[in-house]
């Protein structure tokens, strides 16, 4: 009945009806998906099939004519765009092995490995099953993000999974482009390696000019009002797009990747109005998208796949990712527990969707039958994964012990914040408890910290800012009165909880160490630094030097773990590139020599480069 009404429209007035119905369908979706702590696909994905013409018939994807694709194409260029924007190229550094393993050995692993399971258990000819398998072998910024936001992990395996989520998309589609071109051309496979070259030529070299052209007239010659950043970066996403589409078909994906990682990374002006405003960008392309491509769809094509579908869809999150992680990672520095989490976390996005429903509407033109099919089991991929994967995901990073170290920063003055910001910076999570308006205001400029402007005494605000999980709490007020008392209330309330308090007045220093507290007084620290400044000036600069570089020399702490390293003499170790200067053991120091013998839980202070220290971390703290 719906469908009759909006058929009879004039065709402007009914393509507008079906945008806005898709706009609010989409927003409601989200702000269900938000309290229910899912990513966003899931529930848009299945309003889509629920408003689409097999159910309720209020979306008509069919109404929009060739502005679908249109639509999509350009949903698909901010979803990506933003996602490049999320990608730190700092983190990437530290993980490159891992990430690029993923990107390109486990590609070609979940392309192949997918491509056997549709063609043996669907029975879909290989050209289709390859091509199927070249586009469920990305993941996506736009998936992996809300996971990430939702579920706090280390910043290895963050940074590793949002890495592969944003440089596998463009590389996913680019070897898709290059099996639908051999799949529906005639010609030699010269011809197909020629256009796998045009395409990243074209991709890489676009994106890049972009993003150069705006940092010369946003930073360079300061040609960039504020009022305009925003708009001037939308345009940027979508020229991107659009002048890599011109000069190769199908590269608009990698130039809007490129494009949106070096805008990211360079120091662009109000990059914090940008970064508003893109959130809100792709919320509503990743609506516009997921709604309008499952609408397309029929039911009875998701049906037909059967029991062989399920099995496809089950073997690829538990079988094929696990097998493309730990063969494209093996030598990494990823340790075990990291590299089964990230095994059971690879759900399939926006790019993926429209990508299958683009390649599956030029197979049907040009009569290959299985382009229903190859829509239908990539949206039955994605369904699956984002359901399963996303729901779990919580669960998972307990169970692996993948979570970030947690502090509490009770205090917001001007230490609280550089204190916040120097963990952050170390990769801990941080919340931050203070009373002052003015202090939370400060305190919520730090990306990355969970900012709680209430009473730090009340034990209520105290459990949710993650006091009972928390590794440390730290009070840091200007007050030793509400110090010692905030103290008193976190270890009557959460039982033997390390405390590590600021005595502002040396006379307060007794009543803290009376009280069992670890303190710290800033005069005597003041003083200790200006002692170890005059007479120890060499040490006191390797102890604050903070490793900006691989080859700095910085000095770190390792607890050893691994069972496989009990027993073992600090001379069997062979720690190359750093030095063991100092062993803690049950608290005492003892003096290292190369006969020391290591015990479980012994703290190992090394002095080394930073290479080689993650290096001997790996080692000391692998998971047997």
């Amino acid at each position: 009945m719906l469908e009759s009404y909006l058929n009879n429209l004039s065709p402007v007035l009914a393509m507008l009806v079906t945008l806005v119905c898709v706009l609010v369908i989409g927003t409601t979706a989200q702000i269900a998906a938000e309290k229910m702590r899912l990513p966003a696909i899931g529930p848009l994905l299945l309003v889509g099939l629920l408003f689409g013409p097999d159910i309720i018939g209020l979306v008509q994807p069919s109404i929009l004519g060739d502005s679908f694709r249109l639509i999509i194409r350009m949903a698909v260029a901010i979803a990506v765009f933003e996602g490049g924007l999320l990608l730190n190229v700092y983190d990437l550094r530290h993980t490159s092995r891992a990430v690029t393993g993923l990107i390109s050995v486990g590609l070609l692993i979940t392309t192949i490995l997918a491509a056997v399971l549709a063609h043996y258990l669907l029975g879909i000819s290989w050209e289709i099953s390859i091509l199927f398998g070249a586009i469920v072998s990305v993941t996506g910024p736009t998936v992996i993000t809300p996971i990430l936001e939702k579920v706090k992990v280390n910043r290895r395996v963050r940074s590793t999974l949002e890495s592969e989520s944003v440089i596998a998309d463009p590389l996913g589609v680019i070897l898709a482009a290059i099996i639908f071109t051999a799949i529906t051309s005639e010609g030699e496979w010269t011809f197909v390696a020629k256009h796998a070259i045009e395409t990243v030529l074209a991709g890489t070299l676009t994106g890049v000019s972009v993003a150069v052209f705006i940092w010369l007239i946003s930073n360079r010659f300061h040609f960039l009002p504020s009022k305009y950043a925003r708009l001037v970066i939308l345009g940027a996403a979508l020229v991107a797009y659009t002048a890599a589409e011109l000069f190769a078909h199908e590269s608009g994906v990698l130039a809007a990747a490129i494009a949106g990682v070096a805008i990211g990374s360079l120091d662009i002006p109000h990059k914090e109005q940008v970064e508003e405003f893109k959130g809100d960008l792709a919320s509503i392309a990743i609506s516009a998208v997921f709604i309008l491509l499952a609408a397309s769809l029929r039911l009875r094509d998701l049906t037909a796949l059967g029991w062989g579908g399920v099995a496809v869809v089950f073997l690829l999150m538990f079988a094929v990712r696990p097998i493309r992680v730990f063969l494209s990672t093996y030598g990494s520095e990823l340790r075990r527990n990291e590299k089964l989490f990230i095994s059971f976390l690879g759900p399939r996005g926006v790019v993926a969707a429209s990508v299958a429903t683009f390649f599956s509407l030029e197979l049907i033109d040009s009569g290959y039958t299985e382009g229903k099919t190859l829509v239908s089991l990539v949206f039955a991929v994605i369904l699956g994964t984002v359901l399963i994967e996303g729901t779990a995901a919580g669960w998972l990073a307990k169970f692996f012990r993948v979570m970030p170290k947690h502090t509490i920063i009770v205090g917001a003055d001007e230490t609280g914040l550089v204190l916040a910001a120097k963990l952050i910076e170390a990769g801990e999570t941080i919340s931050i408890i203070d009373w002052e308006e003015e202090n939370c205001a400060e305190a919520k400029k730090l990306k990355g910290a969970n900012v709680y402007c209430a009473d730090a005494t009340s034990v209520d605000v105290l459990k949710k800012a993650g006091v009972p999980t928390a590794k440390c709490v730290i009070v840091a007020t200007p007050s030793d009165k509400v110090n010692l008392l905030v103290s008193q209330v976190v270890r009557s309330n959460f039982g033997d909880k390390r405390i590590v308090a600021r005595a502002n007045t040396t006379s307060n220093f007794s009543a803290f160490t009376e009280a069992g507290i670890e303190t710290m007084s800033p005069v005597h620290a003041s003083a200790a630094i200006l002692e170890n400044m005059v007479l120890r000036p060499s040490l006191f600069k390797l102890l604050a030097a903070r490793g900006g570089g691989e080859e700095d020399e910085v000095i770190d702490e390792v607890r050893v773990t691994s069972k496989r390293k009990l027993g073992t003499s600090l001379a069997q170790l062979q720690l190359r590139g750093c030095l063991v200067v100092a062993l803690r053991r049950d608290g005492k120091l003892v003096p290292p020599n190369g006969s020391s013998v290591i015990r479980h839980n012994d703290i190992l202070t090394l002095l080394g480069d930073q290479k080689s220290l993650e290096r001997a971390k790996k080692r000391l703290q692998v998971a047997d």
